[in-house]
């Protein structure tokens, strides 16, 4: 494929201070998740919404399967469509690679597109997410000279694979060796890294004895521009799902995977409702595990459960329609350096909050906070008292501020910004 005209560098481009440098963002699988709302269009959006650098083209790799059905392929041209359409109201050109599978062939086939698409550029900086994107970008690199590499690190992927995956064990092991060496073999050759908690980095730099200035925080953070206190959503949305005034209702957003514990969590709604004779709390799932919700549902006997699904707008309408947000997962390591972004998002909203202190960073942040209950284990999760939920306060003005400087998305942005300057200030 040869480049397009629009896509040559421009004499007097500057890119992030350097003229003719091609921003290459490496997306990783999550880029198929939502529509228009998944974590990789938010951040080239944030990239471009804020001036966080001067790019003048950006080239997006994107993994599809090896055979895209017509749903999916549908599906590809409107997320590809979307992102042309915003980064053409700032100028930019873009274009894309696509990745077939994550193989070997894949890899070598995407990485000849790449250099052949970039080549003309003084420079190039490379955005990877995750472990086998991070691998391109050290191919690119050693091919093609002048190349930063970013690692985005986004979990603990040999961990995940270990642990979560249902493979046999002999493949568990082959993979997460695989992985361990892929990790060690980006971390030796990035410019620079970012993980998403503090836990993680403390992590990152005893395991691989790195230099805590190459490492930066960057959490899960929530756009305050999608996730507010909105009064007449709420009222809107506890009419359409027959809440009323004096019940509380108890939220849980996302999947239902084996490592989010839905089990506990189902459990924990039975344990409430078995207390609660006065009909005061009702439960809510938002999920895409649709069907899930109802099995786990009728397995446990849960009355009145509310099962839906929702993004964008509707999603901050269903936040807003909820009292208390709950957050479960497995204590394990990959759970104690994550960063799940629903918990900002609960707190932006004016939610309460039940969750595990083996979750993040915010298993310790949020201790002791009125509007929180951090239960040590899923034991003393399901030991929670009905007294407890009573007492259990929503933050208030000067808490929703305090949360929109910790977890919004205005926090961050610097540090973005530095990683793009190549400022290792």
């Amino acid at each position: 494929m040869h480049l397009n005209q629009s896509f040559k560098p421009k004499k007097d481009s500057h890119c992030c201070g350097n003229p003719g440098t091609v921003f290459i963002f490496l997306a990783g699988l999550n880029f198929w998740e939502g529509l228009f709302d998944n974590v990789n269009i938010k951040f080239i959006n944030n990239l471009l919404a804020f001036h966080l650098a001067d790019f003048s083209c950006v080239l997006m790799t994107i993994i599809t399967p090896d055979r895209l059905s017509d749903d999916k392929a549908e599906l590809l041209r409107e997320k590809e469509e979307q992102i042309k359409k915003l980064a053409a109201e700032y100028g930019i050109a873009v274009e894309f690679c696509h990745i077939r599978g994550r193989t070997i062939t894949g890899l070598l086939s995407v990485l000849k597109e790449i250099r052949k698409k970039t080549m003309l550029f003084e420079k190039r900086f490379v955005w990877a997410s995750n472990y086998f994107n991070c691998f391109l970008g050290v191919l690119i690199k050693q091919r093609l000279p002048n190349t930063r590499l970013h690692f985005e690190m986004m979990g603990l992927v040999p961990e995940e694979e270990l642990l979560y995956s249902e493979t046999r064990l002999a493949f568990k092991i082959i993979n997460f060796l695989t992985l361990k060496g892929l990790c060690r073999i980006n971390i030796r050759h990035a410019d620079s890294i970012s993980v998403v908690s503090k836990r993680f980095k403390q992590y990152i730099v005893a395991r691989y004895g790195l230099s805590p200035s190459l490492i930066n925080v960057i959490p899960c953070f929530y756009d305050d521009k999608v996730f507010f206190v909105d009064h007449e959503s709420r009222s809107r949305f506890r009419s359409k799902y027959q809440i009323s005034d004096n019940q509380k209702l108890i939220l849980y957003s996302g999947m239902l995977q084996n490592w989010q514990m839905p089990d506990v969590l189902f459990a924990f709604f039975q344990k409430i409702q078995l207390q609660d004779d006065q009909n005061a709390f009702r439960f809510m799932i938002a999920t895409f595990d649709l069907e899930k919700a109802r099995s786990y549902a009728l397995k446990y006997g849960i009355k009145d459960l509310i099962v839906d699904t929702a993004s964008g707008s509707d999603l901050n309408g269903i936040y807003n329609a909820a009292d208390i947000g709950i957050s479960t997962r497995s204590d394990d390591w990959v759970s104690r350096v994550s960063s799940p972004v629903k918990i900002p998002e609960y707190l932006a909203t004016q939610n309460s909050l039940i969750l595990l202190e083996s979750i993040g960073d915010y298993g310790f942040d949020l201790k002791n906070k009125k509007y929180a209950i951090v239960k040590k284990n899923k034991e003393d999760l399901l030991n929670t008292s009905f007294s407890e939920l009573r007492q259990l306060e929503k933050p208030n003005q000067q808490d929703i501020i305090c949360i929109l400087n910790n977890y919004g998305v205005q926090k961050y942005l610097p540090v973005i910004q530095k990683i793009l300057s190549h400022d290792p200030a």
